[in-house]
């Protein structure tokens, strides 16, 4: 499979996640609950915090039901699916809609043509024991611990990428660059392979993708660090949501 063939299926992968029926685009809202019973938009009952990092939904329907709801579990009240989410030991009920408007009106992902030239050399440099603030849009700081940098060149001058580790085993980075707010959204993701025993590493910007506060605003996600904002334009990757009407 060639290289834009390849790009050609992850792209399409990619609308595919965003615009599904429970994707990012349907993220309704994000409910940060208390132990008192509070009523949910949308949702039928009344929600609170269980204390031990659950939740509970209490006088369902007429039989006055109790559910109760950890990470990683989902029930359904008609179309809206409901999922706990964790910030730190938060925990807030968030509420996905197949019915949202964005999601129903989600129609692609705008993405610049893919180019080789955007797959960049670099060499991954470990810093074991290094911890970095991260802030999210909402402005909340938390502590995470890095990986490591990459380092390449762009437009002929040295630059650092700082990326942390996922649960897969991948590098992983948020970026902004000169095309935020023009071309693309204010800022963009980027996975990277894991690097080589002798850390030959490849940074591929033609895979930059759009957060999931682009689908929805009540994502709430990290913003990049200033060593990871560069002032060169970076045109490869996704740009932006487009809605149809």
């Amino acid at each position: 499979m060639s290289f834009e063939d390849e790009w050609r299926d992850w792209h399409r992968a990619r609308e595919g996640y965003a615009g599904a029926d429970y994707g990012p685009a349907a993220l309704e809202s994000t409910n940060w609950l208390i132990t008192e019973p509070a009523a949910v938009d949308g949702v039928p009952g009344l929600w609170a915090l269980t204390g031990d990092g659950g939740i509970r939904g209490s006088e369902l329907g007429t039989s006055g039901s109790v559910v109760t709801l950890r990470g990683g579990e989902t029930i359904r009240f008609g179309r809206r699916e409901l999922r706990v989410f964790d910030r730190d030991g938060a925990v807030a009920l968030r509420v996905f809609n197949p019915r949202r408007p964005q999601r129903e009106r989600f129609s692609a992902i705008d993405a610049y043509p893919p180019r080789k030239g955007w797959r960049l050399p670099a060499v991954f440099e470990p810093t074991p024991g290094e911890r970095i603030t991260v802030t999210a849009v909402d402005g909340q700081q938390h502590e995470s611990e890095v990986a490591g940098r990459l380092r390449f060149e762009l437009d002929g001058i040295p630059r650092a990428l700082t990326v942390t580790r996922n649960g897969h085993g991948d590098l992983t980075a948020v970026f902004a660059d000169g095309t935020n707010g023009i071309e693309t959204y204010r800022f963009r993701f980027l996975t990277v392979a894991e690097p080589a025993d002798d850390g030959s590493a490849w940074i591929d910007f033609n895979r930059a993708y759009l957060p999931p506060c682009a689908f929805s605003d009540q994502f709430l996600c990290p913003l990049p660090l200033a060593e990871n904002t560069y002032t060169s334009s970076i045109r490869a990757g996704e740009r932006a949501v487009i809605l149809g009407r």
